[in-house]
């Protein structure tokens, strides 16, 4: 339902965008409007992350899967968007770019619309919100001729939250574990990867 409601936003603000329905002074304040809610969507992750006992104790105690995973989807995702590249008209520093959002669809979105102009954030957005729905549809195929940790992977940046819950109940407890520490990590990193495209 969530996806839904994000990929309505999108058309509702492309819409307004054309027809001129918003005010001026809106759209000019628009940007400053961004970069306050993404100040607070990441204060109120790092409250949650501080506010779970367990996870952080969970988080120091970890096994190696908790570096391999994510080191494994950072590699595998600059690399495909490189890839991507290839068979694209992106270069290659926008595609690796846009891929180092990892999922976090509305950071991404956002640092890209101001690294390299609001067509490479559009596209951010998507492929990021696509991620997402990939992830949550294949999960249970992953773990099934996979593993249980494959979708981890496939998740990236939201692993600690929205897909978080499917992979506890199609992986298990301690993939679910791996999952938020891969999360957190990837989160953490989007803002620091992503400008260095």
């Amino acid at each position: 339902m969530m996806i839904l409601l994000m990929i309505s936003a999108v058309f509702a603000g492309t819409f307004f965008s054309f027809t001129h329905i918003l005010s001026d002074q809106l759209i000019s304040s628009s940007i400053m409007i961004t970069e306050v809610s993404l100040v607070v969507l990441l204060f109120l992750i790092g409250f949650d992350i501080g506010n779970n006992r367990e996870s952080l104790k969970t988080l120091i105690k970890a096994d190696r899967y908790a570096i391999i995973i994510p080191a494994g989807t950072i590699i595998g995702t600059i690399f495909g968007g490189y890839v991507v590249s290839l068979i694209t008209d992106l270069s290659a520093n926008e595609s690796m770019a846009i891929s180092a959002g990892f999922g976090w669809h509305s950071l991404s979105a956002i640092l890209l619309a101001d690294l390299k102009g609001s067509d490479i954030g559009a596209i951010a957005f998507m492929s990021n919100v696509f991620r997402e729905c990939i992830a949550l549809v294949s999960i249970p195929f992953l773990v099934k001729f996979i593993g249980p940790y494959s979708p981890i992977a496939t998740g990236g940046a939201t692993t600690m939250d929205v897909t978080l819950p499917v992979i506890e109940k199609y992986c298990g407890k301690r993939a679910a574990i791996i999952g938020f520490i891969n999360g957190v990590i990837l989160s953490t990193l989007v803002p620091i990867i992503l400008p260095l495209f």
